[in-house]
């Protein structure tokens, strides 16, 4: 029997299947602001390569209680479980998704012990990044070189006001690369404090969207003073939880 976890986040749905045990499907879309009608492409799409609808579904993330089938199950239950699942020896999450962030602490078998959510500003989210990098047009070797830049200070908290910040180092003259490493520490710094609230983890797990920035993992191992380390998908882990407890 096939099991399947279906994650309705702000900025992308995700889909795994299961078949006993095994992940024998996984796929993500954007959700264009309906992540509830993105659900239900997910699933209509599987049924089309497949030929059936899984008989056990969790559905979980944002739209969660407004989808028309399925178990609800919170994203951070699920979260911890999809982790669990690949990291058991660590007890500490971070969740970088596009609408907020979060911090878990998982108990040796997986269970979630105790978190916390920043969803009041878009300050140290995935979204946060995105925008104000989309905004520089950047190249690769911009990106490259700013791994090894002296990174400039950030102060803003919003991203408003940090992109104004950032237009002024620029109109300043102030080289691309190094802009974009103070950007990355910032977030770092606020994201380290953060998970210091909860605890400090000589090994962090870091999942969502912004796991994929790796000048953001460097800056945040060095405000941490330790490991992170990165599923092999860090978008899925919410939906491979919600699919491991269906």
């Amino acid at each position: 029997m096939k099991q399947a976890g279906l994650d309705l986040g702000s900025v992308n749905t995700k889909l795994v299947v299961l078949e006993n045990g095994e992940r024998v499907y996984s796929h993500v879309i954007p959700s264009r602001f309906d992540s509830v009608q993105a659900g239900i492409t997910l699933l209509k799409s599987y049924v089309e390569e497949h030929g059936e609808k899984p008989k056990n579904l969790v559905v979980t993330g944002y739209g969660r209680v407004n989808f028309p089938e399925g178990r609800v199950i919170t994203e951070i239950t699920c979260q911890a479980r999809g982790c669990h699942a690949y990291f058991p020896e660590y007890a500490y999450i971070l969740d970088l998704g596009g609408q907020d962030a979060k911090v878990i602490k998982k108990s040796a078998e997986g269970k979630v012990v105790q978190f916390i959510m920043n969803d009041k500003c878009a300050a140290g989210t995935g979204r946060f990044l995105d925008v104000i990098l989309k905004g520089l047009d950047l190249t690769s070797m911009e990106m490259e070189l700013a791994t090894e830049a002296k990174p400039m200070p950030i102060n803003s908290m919003c991203t408003v006001f940090a992109e104004s910040e950032v237009i002024t180092m620029l109109a300043k003259g102030i080289p691309k690369p190094e802009v974009i490493a103070g950007l990355f520490k910032s977030t770092a710094k606020r994201l380290a404090n953060f998970v210091e609230s909860v605890g400090h983890p000589e090994c962090l797990i870091f999942t969502g969207g912004g796991a994929y920035y790796s000048l953001l993992v460097q800056f945040l191992e060095r405000e941490l003073k330790g490991n992170v380390v990165i599923p092999s998908e860090p978008e899925l882990t919410a939906a491979l939880g919600a699919a491991l407890l269906a």
